[in-house]
């Protein structure tokens, strides 16, 4: 094969090089902001951008997390009410929004399968059941329901993805501009 042979080669086989590379970017940049989402979870957070700050939880919701089925406490609910004297909401990680069973933390995942595309979806997959029997739409409905609000639940929103989203914005950019950039150079090193 001639230099000028390998050469159209080459600039016929940059595109898909270029696409590659994006794609193991945006996997990256996926990973991260799922690593993010899963982080906010159980501790109150701040606006982010056009996101509202976390409204602290309802009495009755902080005294359903210290207390057993049967309405007694337990250990970590009387703890909690030694700590602060009630169960009005502490505005601290004591009340952990967003955390009862951690069923919601272990629900989030990547969705690359419209990776081609240039997509990836980080949520909650709708998929089978944990490994507790629940439903993983009953958790995708929670997650929701917790994202956006629910008027109909009396459910202020707790944002957790969007806001993950713009908190990694510029790490995002610099993840699929790496993941092409390696590409290339790999490219580059086994095909001049």
């Amino acid at each position: 094969m001639s230099d000028f042979e390998k050469l159209i080669k080459t600039i016929t086989s940059i595109e898909e090089v270029i696409q590659q590379g994006a794609q193991n970017g945006l996997k990256q940049a996926g990973a991260r902001v799922m690593g993010t989402a899963k982080e906010k979870l159980g501790t109150y957070q701040p606006s982010v951008g056009e996101y509202p700050a976390w409204q602290t939880l309802k009495p009755q919701t902080v005294k359903r997390k210290y207390t057993t089925k049967k309405g007694n406490l337990k250990k970590s609910g009387k703890e909690y009410f030694k700590k602060y004297g009630s169960f009005e909401p502490s505005g601290t990680a004591d009340d952990s929004p967003l955390v009862n069973t951690g069923h919601l933390r272990a629900a989030i995942t990547t969705d690359e399968s419209q990776i081609a595309q240039g997509n990836i979806y980080i949520g909650v997959a709708k998929g089978k059941a944990n490994k507790k029997g629940e439903k993983a739409s009953a958790i995708a409905t929670y997650g929701a329901a917790q994202e956006y609000g629910s008027a109909k639940r009396n459910i202020p929103p707790r944002p957790y993805l969007r806001p993950s989203v713009v908190e990694n914005k510029e790490e995002i950019a610099e993840d699929i501009k790496n993941g092409i950039a390696e590409n290339i150079a790999n490219f580059g090193q086994g095909g001049f």
